[in-house]
């Protein structure tokens, strides 16, 4: 969770560049699971496929009635391994494809869906500053939060011949608005200042208790979006994973950064994950995981329940400097090597 606050730029006011997602017919969304029930209830597919290894909010914001939910494999390395599930398309079948971390892994069988009918869903959530796309989408969905502080916020944009779904949407609770600020703004004053956590439990609160249907995303948020400096956030990130990589890239999912690509953080996999991190917490490094699919995905995906239990995402966003970096790299290899055959 990123804290409400602005970064400093030395442009002047006027030159503020409208970003490029929302420079495309979109509807902006209060959140981005938002967009995938929208989509799914405009669309009403037979089936929606979805990557074995996948947020649980996506998989409960597809289920509709009369729509089937059906997995393709995702490996350890999050690619897709087999093209085998393709026969099984349907022309109208919805697939969404993620770009996990900010990293396109998934072009050749999304061409492939295509050919074969489905609509291409792109869940670009953690690549929403990338510069380019996949040609293929039909669809792509952006959350805002995941690289700024806004309280709120999700994008559905269309592309090519796709329409975007007509619907007159209501505005969010404005008690859960209200709590949803208010924790924005607590984690900026913790980022500036420390002190008590209080600002998480308001944050688990307001994410357990969002909207369950669509809604649209507040007028906050919405002016947030289009004074942002998107341009330093975009350098400072590709910097701290640069770096990263030069520190620890045998560690690192994707060993190498394309030029157009902004990362969402640096995900690592590590065997005795729960015991690093654990250390890592007392040193004041709180790397998330993305994601616990326990329970949610079918047990024969057995890679992506293997990665599900090793990964886990240092964070490399645009809060923090070369010192911070600098002393994540050596806990990291620390306590690596104290959790004795861990890699």
């Amino acid at each position: 969770m990123f804290g409400l606050e602005l970064f400093e730029s030395d442009r002047s006011p006027g030159s503020t560049i409208i970003p490029r997602f929302l420079r495309q017919p979109c509807v902006l969304l209060a959140t981005a699971r938002a967009a995938v029930k929208l989509l799914v209830r405009a669309l009403r597919p037979a089936s929606v496929w979805l990557p074995s290894y996948i947020c649980g909010v996506v998989i409960a914001a597809a289920r509709e009635p009369g729509v089937r939910i059906r997995f393709y494999p995702v490996d350890q390395s999050l690619n897709v391994p087999s093209h085998d599930w393709l026969t099984q398309i349907c022309p109208d079948d919805v697939a969404i494809f993620v770009d996990y971390f900010g990293f396109d892994s998934w072009a050749t069988c999304g061409a492939a869906a295509k050919v074969r009918g489905a609509c291409i869903v792109e869940d670009a959530c953690q690549a929403m500053l990338n510069k380019d796309f996949s040609p293929h989408s039909d669809y792509i969905i952006f959350s805002p939060r995941k690289f700024i502080g806004v309280p709120d916020g999700g994008i559905l944009v269309a592309r090519k011949n796709a329409e975007l779904p007509d619907a007159d949407l209501p505005k969010s609770s404005a008690e859960w608005l209200l709590k949803a600020t208010k924790a924005s703004i607590l984690r900026s004053e913790f980022d500036r200042y420390g002190g008590e956590r209080t600002w998480f439990k308001l944050f688990q609160s307001t994410e357990a208790n969002g909207p369950t249907g669509p809604s649209r995303m507040s007028d906050l948020s919405a002016a947030l979006l289009q004074i942002i400096d998107w341009a330093i956030i975009k350098k400072r990130r590709r910097r701290n994973y640069e770096f990263l990589l030069s520190e620890l890239g045998e560690l690192a999912i994707f060993p190498d950064l394309p030029r157009d690509v902004v990362p969402l953080g640096f995900p690592i996999r590590v065997r005795n994950r729960d015991r690093v991190r654990r250390l890592l917490f007392n040193e004041r490094i709180y790397p998330p995981v993305h994601w616990d699919i326990a329970e949610l995905v079918p047990t024969e995906f057995i890679s992506s329940h293997r990665l599900a239990n090793e990964i886990m995402t240092l964070p490399s966003d645009q809060r923090y400097g070369r010192d911070d970096m600098k002393r994540m790299v050596s806990q990291i290899k620390r306590y690596v090597s104290i959790a004795h055959g861990c890699l």
